[in-house]
């Protein structure tokens, strides 16, 4: 399973200072990649779900660039729904 955190950066950054940030953020343990987004966040950090997202959550707070985080954690039940679709089980049922 995966989680996702949405941050904010605050303030304007050059592209050379995104990528290192990307780059920052990636060193991070428990984050799994790190985009540059546009919209209203500036970037999207996808969690290894082995790692609390709590606890990678505060890792990205400690950083001196996040000005705001909204850590997202995925359903189990949306994955076993998407699984039972793919093995056509749901057609069945009906």
């Amino acid at each position: 399973m995966r989680s996702y955190i949405l941050l904010k950066t605050g303030g304007t950054l050059t592209e050379e200072q995104l990528f290192e940030l990307a780059k920052q953020y990636e060193s991070i343990e428990g984050v799994e990649f790190a985009s540059h987004v546009i919209g209203a966040y500036d970037y999207v950090l996808t969690i290894d779900a082995k790692e609390s997202i709590e606890a990678v959550a505060q890792a990205v707070r400690e950083t001196d660039t996040c000005a705001e985080i909204l850590a997202l954690k995925t359903n189990d039940v949306f994955i076993k729904h998407r699984e039972m679709k793919d093995l056509k089980i749901l057609d069945e049922l009906f």
